[in-house]
Order: structure tokens, then sequence, then C-alpha cells
């Protein structure tokens, strides 16, 4: 199977956003959000940094709410872009639909590889307990298949996208847990620290409060992603990504907020 491609920085955002949690063993203390509000139409902007340099962009959507064999979801989207550095060139989307329990039920990616687009999906069928995994390259005129599989759904499961939705779910919590996450067709550790607390964390120029946790990966990943991560979320209830530092093998990146729509609270973050 061809082997995904992916940025330093998008795979340790992944790490800390994305993981596929056992509900049936941790019901009692990472069931359901709380406070979280959702809001279609929802936009934000996002420039990671290595060092003094931007190396990309994130944009994060909630496009619409919809319904996927009689539940309804949210259908959220990631496109990920290169910044125009010499030998870094992407230009990828990601879209996951996440029921109102905040668990997934389809991801779908196009990943640029060259001459082709990589299209992956995968299925999460909660009715037969199966993910069902396609990948595709699909080039100008001609596609191939890569992958047709499933594998088993042991619990109500993330993908690397929902997380980060049921992240800003659950950060006012206090709780840390080992996570797994569905990577690569295999299921792998990541520990999640949830503080409930409030740190001050500089974002969009100004210093806010946000609601910080932390966490470290247990295996080293692809492109170098490893050991720790941190992130601060806005205090209201729709509890925005800020900030996030992460560690590769050749450093640290940061992630930081930089434009948003239909964020209600955005006044707390306007510039002076």
């Amino acid at each position: 199977m061809e082997k995904r491609r992916y940025t330093c920085w998008v795979l340790m955002l992944i790490a800390l956003v994305s993981s596929s949690l056992n509900a049936e063993e941790q019901v009692d203390s990472l069931s359901t959000h709380t406070d979280f509000r959702w809001q279609v139409g929802e936009e934000l902007f996002y420039k990671v940094k290595y060092s003094f340099l931007t190396v990309g962009t994130l944009r994060f959507n909630v496009l619409n709410k919809d319904t996927l064999r009689g539940r309804p979801v949210y259908h959220c989207r990631m496109h990920m872009k290169s910044a125009g550095i010499p030998f870094v060139n992407f230009d990828d989307i990601f879209d996951s639909y996440i029921d109102e329990a905040m668990y997934s039920h389809r991801l779908e990616s196009w990943e640029k590889g060259g001459d082709h687009i990589l299209h992956t999906i995968y299925d999460m069928n909660y009715n037969d307990s199966t993910i069902y995994m396609k990948m595709t390259r699909e080039f100008k005129d001609d596609t191939i298949a890569v992958l047709d599989s499933t594998t088993k759904l042991i619990a109500n499961t993330q993908d690397g996208l929902s997380l980060l939705y049921f992240a800003r779910a659950n950060v006012r919590k206090k709780i840390s847990e080992d996570v797994m996450v569905f990577s690569y067709n295999v299921y792998r550790k990541t520990l999640i620290n949830f503080t409930g607390e409030l740190k001050e964390v500089k974002a969009n120029g100004k210093k806010v409060p946000g609601y910080y946790l932390d966490g470290k990966m247990k295996f080293v990943g692809i492109a170098g992603l490893k050991e720790g991560f941190k992130g601060w979320f806005s205090s209201e209830s729709q509890h925005v990504p800020l900030h996030a530092k992460m560690k590769v093998i050749v450093g640290s990146v940061r992630l930081n907020l930089e434009e948003w729509k239909n964020w209600p609270a955005d006044t707390l973050l306007q510039k002076e």
C-alpha cells in the first residue's frame, strides 16, 4: 500500500487532535461534550511556523449539518497548503463527518502527490462495527486502485480531523488518558492530558486566557513527529484553538490563529 505523504507539522497537529477513543472503556471519563457549541459557517485560518519561517497554512471550516445513515453529522474540512518554500509542495484537503457526540462517521481526503491525487476514504459504519477503507491514485487520464479493504471498528472512533472538535469539546475537563489513534490502518496510542486550566497565551497579538492541554506521542511517526505537544483553546463555548506547539526530529513548530469567521467571541482577539 502506498505510504501517505504528510509534512511534519501536519502530522504533529494530527497527533495533537486526532485519536480514536475507546468509548466503551472510557465512557465515564471522556464520554461527551459539555458546553461546546457547534457553529455552521465557522472558518479558522492558521499559519504554521518553523523558527522564523512560515512553512504552510491550515484552514478549518464547518461546512454544514447533514445526515449520514440516519444520524445528524457536521461536515467539517481541513485544507492544508504549503507556503512556497523550495522542495515543499502540498495542497491537501481532509473532510470529516462528525456526530453530535463528537465521533467520526466518515473521513475523505485528497492529497497531492506529484502527477496524481491520492484519494482516501475511511467509512465508519457503526451498524456493522466495520471501517471500510478505499484508496486510489487519481491521474489526469486514469484512476488506479491502491486499497479496498475493511477492519474492525472497535469503538466509537475519531479520525485525524474529528478529534480537533473532540478536543475542543473536552478542554474544560480534568483528566489524562491514553487514547487510541487510527493511523495508517492500525491503532496506536497517544497520551492527552486535559488540565481544565486557563493559562495565558498570546494569540493574534494579544494575551488572552486559554484552556490548556498537553500530551506525548508513544511512537515516532512519519516525517519524524515525536514526543510532546501543547495546545490552548478559547474560554467561551466554541473553544477555538488559539495556539499550539509541537516537537519533531528537526525541532519545534508553532501553529498560530490568524483569521476567523463566524466566531462570536472574535472581539477577544481583535488587534488594538
